[in-house]
């Protein structure tokens, strides 16, 4: 990792400073990455420290922690997804994003469960996981074949005309109380999302 060079002047400074101090050979996310380090990349992104360095999102992964946002962007996801076993698997065993998928129903516990037999994810049981997942791939099902781009798109498009059309009909049916303050506190949240989702893939349009 690229040190940072501007001396910490601020609390949110100092804040990013101990962040990325969690983990001094912050470099390693470049190629296996622990589930502390992807909270950390979540912390600062949805907090948005980055801005005290004068910096945006993508400058800061590439200048101060020497990967891309788009690969930030993507373990980041996987620890919302998966949780922090994910990364625990990918370290002992290499597993991809898609084959965990498959077999996660198998992890429980911080624990492989496979054939009778329950593995904790620690380094020592490395071999016996490698063998399980391999056992466990080879059985999975399939997931259904990929539906049309275009297909999916209108999809997205119908369920969001919906949901709108939805709180729309909420908003005007309750004026006030906790049913109103809950649907602004979902506005909110969806909002927070698809800004999210501006700033990894950048405009759509």
């Amino acid at each position: 990792m690229k040190k940072i060079q501007k001396e910490p002047t601020n609390n949110e400074e100092l804040r990013l400073g101990t962040l990325l101090g969690r983990r001094q050979a912050f470099g390693l996310i470049a190629a296996r990455c622990s589930a502390a380090d992807a909270a950390s990349l979540r912390e600062i992104r949805e907090q948005k420290s980055y801005r005290s360095l004068g910096k945006n999102w993508v400058e800061f992964c590439s200048e101060h922690l020497g990967i891309s946002h788009t690969h930030a962007n993507r373990l980041i996801r996987f620890l919302d997804e998966f949780g922090p076993a994910y990364f625990e698997m990918a370290q002992f065993t290499g597993i991809s994003p898609e084959t965990y998928r498959s077999i996660a129903p198998a992890i429980q516990d911080h624990a492989l469960h496979h054939d009778g037999q329950v593995i904790a994810l620690l380094p020592e049981n490395t071999e016996k996981l490698a063998q399980a997942v391999e056992q466990l791939r080879r059985t999975a099902v399939p997931p259904p074949g990929p539906r049309l781009a275009s297909d999916r798109v209108a999809g997205i498009e119908r369920r969001l005309v919906q949901v709108t059309a939805e709180i729309s009909e909420l908003a005007r049916s309750e004026p006030r109380g906790q049913t109103r303050t809950r649907l602004g506190s979902v506005l909110l949240q969806a909002r927070d999302r698809l800004d999210r989702l501006v700033l990894e893939f950048g405009p759509l349009v």
